[in-house]
């Protein structure tokens, strides 16, 4: 059996009975993991105690056996029992697919539920079309967050806490979250502790407020400003990063991943879709406007050279040291300047 998308996300909150071996691939793991948690306590019996087996891939290497004796253990308690097999790719295929044929031919024969989290998987992985094939087990897809996702995320994590937002503090707020859902989660943790009890609504102005005391968004102004042309923010920015004692090779290579970024933007304008989306991290259709207009003052052949300056910026101060704030401070005034 097989299931992508939204479709695995509802099955892990209701998986079919006659499942016993679940997996899980995706090229985010921090989406991977919040669907393990879901498919863990949709899998958990209420009245008895549920036992986790964690085996890692290294583990099962060095013991095959350890992966059968999981499976074939019966507790002595009558609690519900979890096996969970953390791989990459195909590197476990042979043994993992010996187990789900054993669950095939005699569905009583392991008493465990199987949970196997893969990462990315090609459409030709053995472990993938086998387990899609299975009649006992299913293989679960799941994507990278969108924009729709990650504002469901948000909105249903701080509801939990009782927590509300305006619809600007959201729309600012989702888009400046990391394109990782694990990254994302943390932020969003931040958020919720901010305004439990608050007795209002999250503002703009408490993102914002938010967003400054932490080193990664206020990399990601300094950057965004600089390359925008604003000169004396972007002066502002850095002299506020490096009071937090942010190194000056952190600055480079914020500067090296937008860069990037962009250059991939280019090679995908005309593909078709939303190419914001289409990058790591995604851009969200609230900051593709801003996003678009460093686009359009950063051509290739000029982003090609801001990362030939990178490098050679970050091997001059790996051999001069203290030199590291001046040249930093030349770098981001000539780039800004020339936007």
């Amino acid at each position: 059996m097989k299931q992508a998308g939204a479709a695995a996300a509802r099955f892990c909150e209701k998986p079919d009975t006659h499942i016993w071996a679940f997996l899980l691939f995706g090229d985010d793991d921090g989406v991977i993991a919040d669907a393990i948690s879901r498919l863990r306590l949709s899998l958990s019996d209420p009245i008895r105690e549920t036992e986790l087996v964690t085996l890692d891939q290294d583990e099962i290497k060095r013991s095959p056996a350890a992966l059968f004796d999981a499976l074939e253990a019966r507790s002595l308690l009558g609690s519900t029992q979890i096996i969970k097999v953390r791989t990459q790719g195909d590197k476990l295929a042979s043994l993992l697919l010996e187990a789900i044929a054993l669950g095939e031919t005699d569905r009583d024969r392991f008493d465990a539920r199987l949970i196997i989290s893969a990462g990315p998987l090609a459409k030709r992985s053995k472990l993938r079309t086998t387990i899609e094939t299975a009649k006992h087990a299913i293989a679960l897809h799941f994507f990278n967050d969108d924009a729709r996702d990650v504002s469901l995320l948000v909105q249903n994590k701080l509801a939990k806490e009782n927590v509300e937002i305006t619809e600007g503090a959201l729309s600012n707020f989702t888009a400046s979250l990391p394109g990782h859902r694990s990254l994302a989660n943390q932020e969003i943790e931040k958020l919720a502790l901010y305004g439990y009890g608050l007795g209002r609504a999250i503002t703009q102005t408490d993102v914002r407020a938010l967003s400054t005391t932490d080193t990664d968004h206020a990399l990601h102004d300094l950057i965004s400003h600089t390359l925008k042309g604003d000169v004396s923010q972007a002066r502002i920015d850095l002299d506020q990063i490096l009071i937090t004692g942010t190194s000056p090779i952190s600055i480079l290579r914020a500067l090296q991943r937008e860069a990037s970024r962009l250059l991939q933007a280019h090679s995908l304008t005309g593909s078709g879709g939303e190419t914001g989306m289409k990058l790591k991290p995604p851009v969200f259709k609230s900051a593709w406007p801003d996003f678009q207009q460093r686009m359009q003052i950063w051509s290739p052949k000029r982003l090609a050279r801001i990362l030939e300056r990178v490098y050679d910026a970050e091997h001059t101060i790996k051999k001069a040291g203290p030199s590291g704030e001046a040249l930093i401070r030349r770098l981001i005034s000539e780039l800004s300047g020339i936007a």
